[in-house]
């Protein structure tokens, strides 16, 4: 506890407890050395009498220490069905989410597990034999946010060794000795072969996973550094300079994933990506996300949902003062005369009151819209032709509003420019002020 920090002065600790050896030994550690603690007890009715056996095992450790004691009996199985999870899953899920909200509201600061050593050096050999980065071979962690795993540091036949050495009892669970599940396959036929090559198998693995702790350390520092030459902006759209990126090399799949595995997507698609700096146009979808090539940029953005709210045309008429839309506001009010003064950015325009027809509209733009730009001399051109001279992205154009009017002519494409055919002229003797602002 010391070495590592893992606890602050004054903390209060809720113990997870399943009755095992590791939470049996963990448990009596914690009041052995006069820590301030609480035992929880998941019970998931999945071993018959013997998952009720366990739970009063838990509670009489409980009692015998004047702890509070909490517990829940879960039906896993049908929590399993009914989400399409494995039953592994489903406890687990269970199980964090129950020692969460009991932690919260009983005033406890940190929830600690009995993870030990094999279990995260199994953790590491199941992440390596699916395939992982650097960040799969740290074992499981001694910290993450509120949970703390305090036996990390001792290997499951040490822990045995102190059981044995001051007589605690623990219940033992058959289903951890059915290879049947992934985990127990490591754990009784890979780690016992190692073993057989490596005698000091365990003490081995902790000095690697320290190791590999230590350079995902040094991966994080120059991610730190390579971002600030790198992200042009956060966030969504989140940007990268492909000019800066092209300068990697063989490891551009690495600096890659590392930039965007946050926004879901994989190992794949980076070495892909890593491919296609060059294919302007180009785009890769992660869930919830997609990314952009263009000339200079990599573009991320949240895919926008496709509800019909996003494809409606919404009204706006003669008397509305404001108009609320995805994404922003339209606001209008009208004025006799001649602006004194005209707009100095696309977000606000400016039109001849006699030219509109209402009520106007407000939709996305569709392939095929053409309108007049203001200072094309009343040419005609599509809005697709306007927004590529324009340099304007894929994702962009796919955002962009549309002001019509009754006519269905297109009065202002909002953000980029009004339409020849509604602006303020010499004759005119009253005008709308529009102004549209992102929300």
């Amino acid at each position: 506890m010391d070495k590592e920090q893992l606890l602050d002065t004054g903390s209060r600790v809720l113990l997870a407890v399943s009755g095992g050896l590791d939470s049996a030994v963990m448990a009596h550690l914690f009041e052995k050395s006069g820590f301030d603690f609480g035992i929880a007890h998941c019970n998931f009715q999945l071993r018959g009498p013997d998952s009720d056996s366990d739970e009063d095992f838990v509670r009489s450790l409980a009692q015998s220490w004047e702890v509070p004691f909490f517990f829940r009996r879960f039906d896993t199985q049908a929590h399993a069905l009914k989400s399409g999870q494995s039953v592994q899953v489903a406890a687990r899920e269970l199980r964090y989410e129950w020692l969460e909200e009991v932690r919260q509201e009983n005033g406890f600061s940190h929830l600690a597990t009995a993870h030990h050593l094999n279990d995260s050096i199994e953790t590491l050999l199941l992440n390596l034999t699916k395939g992982c980065g650097i960040r799969g071979l740290h074992g499981i962690p001694l910290k993450n946010g509120p949970v703390i795993r305090p036996l990390l540091f001792a290997g499951r036949k040490r822990l045995e060794q102190y059981a044995a050495d001051n007589i605690i009892s623990f219940r033992l669970d058959a289903s951890n000795l059915e290879v049947k599940y992934q985990r127990n396959k490591i754990r009784h036929n890979a780690i016992p072969a190692l073993q057989e090559i490596n005698p000091a198998f365990e003490q081995t693995m902790a000095e690697n996973i320290t190791r590999f702790r230590q350079i995902e350390q040094l991966l994080d520092w120059a991610m730190r550094h390579i971002a600030q030459d790198v992200i042009l902006s956060y966030g969504t759209p989140f940007r990268l300079s492909v000019r800066e990126l092209e300068s990697f090399g063989s490891v551009l799949p690495t600096v890659l994933f590392e930039l965007l595995y946050p926004y879901g997507f994989n190992t794949s698609q980076v070495q892909q990506l890593a491919n296609s700096l060059d294919s302007i146009g180009a785009i890769f979808i992660a869930p919830g996300y997609r990314l952009l090539v263009e000339r200079e940029e990599l573009v991320v953005e949240q895919i926008p949902e496709e509800a019909s709210e996003e494809r409606a045309a919404y009204e706006v008429k003669i008397n509305s003062k404001e108009v609320t839309i995805p994404g922003g506001k339209l606001f209008l009010s009208n004025h006799t005369g001649r602006p004194s003064a005209f707009p100095g950015n696309d977000w606000a325009a400016v039109l001849d009151a006699d030219s509109l027809q209402f009520p106007l509209y407000l939709r996305r733009w569709r392939p095929g819209d053409a309108f007049q730009p203001l200072g094309m001399e009343g040419r005609h051109q599509k809005l697709q032709d306007f927004f590529s001279n324009r340099k304007v992205s894929r994702f962009e154009k796919e955002k962009a509003w549309i002001l019509e009017d009754a006519s269905g002519r297109i009065c202002w494409a909002i953000g980029y420019r009004i339409d020849e055919r509604f602006k303020v002229k010499p004759s005119t003797r009253a005008y709308w002020a529009l102004k549209f602002t992102k929300v």
